[in-house]
């Protein structure tokens, strides 16, 4: 994925509307009269959740009328066509979406989210007999709010030894659990992860270099925890002693080529001038238009990570 490389300009994208039975893409033909579009996706490892905002060009009357609803669903695909094509970049539900007519063209403006939905509507029951262990308490959890269930490396979950109970959003049982346990959950795609505090979802990952897409130089950063971790004195008793979580580590801001299958969680490896090694991505962001204009992936990386 070399920066000069003639084949990278070919931008190549999917857009599905699955409830409305709507698609659009270029993927047979990227430098045909496609759809016009351009997008924003900011996506992290905190518990708010993952955002697009999508800008469309001159979509029919009856399109804009199907896709104008809250809670619809939403997938975005891109990259590039001799790359690997168009991957999923975002999947989540409409939030907000506006139509504007400026005369020459109509556009739409859609903000959406990724697990807005079984965040904001799901309510569990929850009732565990002792020795239970928080791996079956997570599962079901993960059914009743509709995710598939992604496990990182290194995620071992102890069991309750006195039972464990809990009535209430299930985003919030889950913050209970992996808070007690040393764990990290977000939602990723549409997938529930769960990874160690400071972890990654697997050890290996893409490499960043001058010859497969890093643009310029990496720039240090430095974060700190913002405050410290809210605890109550039944979270406490439930969970007996805390895990500590590991205060964020410096690291680096680098920007690459569209990366579109990089989430954060990930492990990558950048080797540059002045840095090599492997690193946590921590926040990431996806900017692009189809004609024109940016297709680039900035990410937040997070020291910490064994070099092997």
């Amino acid at each position: 994925m070399a920066q000069d490389n003639s084949s990278l300009w070919k931008r190549v994208y999917k857009l599905s509307f699955p409830d409305a039975g709507i698609e659009y893409n270029n993927t047979d033909d990227p430098t045909g009269d496609a759809l016009k579009i351009a997008f924003d996706v900011d996506r992290d490892l905190s518990q708010e959740t993952n955002k697009l905002k999508l800008k469309l060009w001159n979509l029919k009357a009856e399109s804009r009328a199907k896709i104008e609803k809250e809670d619809i669903k939403i997938e975005l695909y891109a990259g590039y066509r001799e790359n690997g094509g168009a991957k999923k970049m975002f999947s989540g539900t409409v939030i907000r979406a506006v139509s504007v007519d400026e005369g020459e063209n109509v556009t739409t403006e859609i903000e959406a989210s990724d697990g807005q939905v079984p965040v904001r509507d799901t309510v569990v029951s929850l009732s565990y007999a002792p020795d239970t262990s928080a791996e079956i308490i997570v599962n079901a959890i993960a059914g009743e709010m509709g995710l598939p269930l992604i496990v990182g490396e290194g995620v071992e979950f102890e069991a309750y030894k006195n039972g464990y109970s809990f009535v209430g959003k299930a985003a919030d049982a889950l913050s209970e659990i992996c808070s007690g346990q040393g764990l990290d959950w977000s939602i990723q795609n549409s997938m529930l992860q769960i990874i160690l505090a400071g972890g990654t979802v697997k050890k290996s990952g893409l490499v960043f270099s001058a010859a497969t897409g890093l643009i310029g130089s990496p720039a240090r950063i430095v974060k700190a925890r913002a405050k410290e971790d809210e605890e109550t004195a039944k979270r406490k008793a439930k969970q007996g002693a805390q895990k500590e979580k590991p205060d964020k580590k410096a690291g680096w801001k680098i920007e690459t080529l569209l990366a579109p299958t990089v989430n954060p969680g990930d492990a990558v490896k950048v080797e540059s001038r002045i840095i090599t090694g492997w690193f946590r991505v921590e926040t990431i962001k996806h900017k692009g238009e189809l004609y024109g204009g940016e297709y680039r992936t900035q990410m937040d990386l997070i020291e910490g990570l064994n070099d092997d």
